[in-house]
């Protein structure tokens, strides 16, 4: 299981990602800050508006 199974670790890592947009980070930078895998880049990146 990984840690983006679970609802809140799914939550934090979306607040985490809108954070990050709005200090200036673009996707990919985001993305490596917070150690993504590949299936959670996927998912993410269907919300992330540059």
């Amino acid at each position: 299981m990984t840690a983006f199974e679970t609802n809140m670790d799914q939550f934090i890592k979306e607040r985490m990602m809108e954070y990050l947009r709005d200090q200036g980070y673009n996707f990919y930078e985001s993305a490596t800050l917070l150690k993504l895998s590949q299936e959670e880049r996927n998912a993410l990146s269907r919300t992330w508006a540059e």
